[in-house]
């Protein structure tokens, strides 16, 4: 037997993957994030969502516009990407709590799914109101090569609980459960993306080559 509100109408749940982070630039490591969530849960679309103003960093090097100008651009190529600005739009702190609850309000019946790096899973218990997060959408947590994943001891209570073995168990439920997926093979992040270009043109090869393109023809993360 069905379990109650996984299917409407005899039709499956749409699956939307939701993906943030401030992608100051968007790169090569985020698109293959992206495919490989895609890939793996077979998503109906994945929501990138960038962050306005950050609780735990500083600012960004490139403005809202250019980030958001970037990841359409990066989106191009797939029409499951969506750029989402909600939390562009927001005049104080984003936190992911809050983007899932207005997503979950828009999309009541769907599969809500949020993908994280394995890095930012093992700061989980520092996120405003994580175990909220749990009443709003799955989780999926992409490895990073060579990052064990070391967790708190309440994370460690939590995936006890919430850990499934496979995308279509995770799917299978509106929200609650987590994922780990272990195929991703780039180890790279924006902050070495922006020192790279910053020192080596050569560097635009880390980015997608229409963001390239961007970045040259706006003079972004230049040498000082």
């Amino acid at each position: 037997m069905q379990a109650a509100g996984l299917k409407m109408g005899h039709q499956p749940l749409r699956r939307i993957g939701v993906m943030g982070g401030m992608f100051d630039p968007v790169h090569n490591g985020h698109v293959a994030v992206a495919v490989a969530a895609l890939q793996a849960l077979t998503l109906d679309a994945l929501r990138l969502i960038p962050c306005h103003l950050p609780n735990h960093r500083g600012p960004a090097a490139a403005s809202v516009q250019e980030r958001l100008d970037m990841l359409r651009l990066a989106a191009l190529d797939d029409a499951r990407l969506i750029v989402d600005d909600r939390e562009c739009l927001r005049p104080r702190v984003s936190y992911t709590v809050e983007t899932l609850e207005s997503l979950r309000a828009e999309c009541t019946s769907a599969v809500l799914v949020l993908i994280v790096g394995s890095d930012a899973f093992a700061g989980f218990t520092g996120w405003h109101r994580w175990q909220d997060i749990f009443t709003l959408a799955n989780v999926l947590v992409v490895s990073r090569p060579g990052v064990s994943l070391e967790l708190p001891a309440s994370l460690r209570v939590e995936m006890q609980q919430r850990q499934v073995a496979s995308a279509e168990k995770l799917c299978a439920q509106p929200q609650g459960g987590i994922l780990l997926l272990n195929t991703l093979q780039w180890d790279i992040s924006s902050t070495q993306v922006r020192e790279e270009l910053r020192l080596h043109s050569g560097a635009r090869t880390l980015v997608p080559a229409a963001v390239a393109n961007y970045i040259r023809a706006h003079g972004l993360y230049a040498q000082d």
